[in-house]
């Protein structure tokens, strides 16, 4: 006659099959749990009434839009930037803005874009006006983009993070498509050079934050700026601040 088994061993096996199962769980949904954690989602409404979409990432909260207000949070009108005005004239410190170019030259894209697809750029002093973004949130820190890449490479994208944040279509093939895995959706809206003139649409995604070097004269000032280009992680560089960008806020 055959001995019932014994419980207790019969109890550590089950135990054992559960701490393996879990491993294996954890292990292989590593990517899924972020992007589950995109379902946490609220709009945004900007003082022209333009509607955001945003997630929460981690312990952050972020428009996953470009900025596309072309007026301050308190209503006044951001001015517009044309042929033949200067948008690098320092010493006049006059706030603008432009729409990203969204010519597509070099058919990489099927449909014709809309003029605001990529949001709005802005020169130094709209950013440093501290009134661009909508109440409740801010322009970002080089420090909060940081703790952004550091949730993904923790959470599955290491060594991936910028493919991670890129959209996946629209961009040049010497750039190369990202995944968008998180629906951060990175587009490339290029940047302004000093002159005004709109530079790389399509192969470079550029973001303002809030680090100035301010040890420097006004003309040799720089601030650091946020590029998704050619490679697998996130750039951050310093870049004259007659350099024109775009905008991702954050939540205070």
């Amino acid at each position: 006659m055959n001995k019932p088994a014994n419980k207790n061993h019969m109890v550590r096996i089950n135990t054992k099959n559960s701490i393996i199962l879990f491993a294996m769980l954890i292990s292989g949904c590593a990517k899924d749990n972020v992007n589950q954690n995109q379902e946490s989602q609220l709009t945004l409404t900007d003082i022209d009434g333009n509607v955001y979409n945003t997630a929460t990432i981690g312990n952050q909260t972020w428009m996953v839009e470009n900025l596309k207000t072309t007026s301050f949070n308190d209503g006044k009108p951001i001015t517009e930037h044309l042929n033949g005005m200067d948008w690098a004239d320092l010493p006049n410190q006059i706030p603008q803005y432009q729409w990203a170019d969204t010519s597509d030259l070099n058919n990489v894209l099927d449909e014709e874009l809309p003029f605001d697809f990529y949001g709005a750029m802005y020169n130094h002093w709209a950013i440093e006006s501290g009134k661009l973004a909508p109440e409740g949130w801010r322009i970002p820190s080089q420090d909060d983009f940081e703790q952004l890449e550091n949730y993904l490479s923790e959470n599955g994208f290491e060594n991936e993070e910028a493919t991670a944040l890129k959209s996946s279509s629209g961009w040049l093939p010497s750039s190369g498509n990202g995944t968008n895995a998180i629906g951060f959706n990175g587009l490339p809206n290029g940047y302004i050079n000093a002159f005004g003139g709109p530079t790389l649409g399509q192969g470079i995604c550029t973001w303002a934050t809030t680090n100035i070097n301010t040890s420097l004269t006004i003309g040799s000032k720089t601030r650091v700026l946020v590029q998704l280009f050619d490679t697998k992680n996130v750039l951050y560089s310093n870049n004259s601040i007659r350099i024109g960008s775009g905008i991702r806020c954050i939540k205070e």
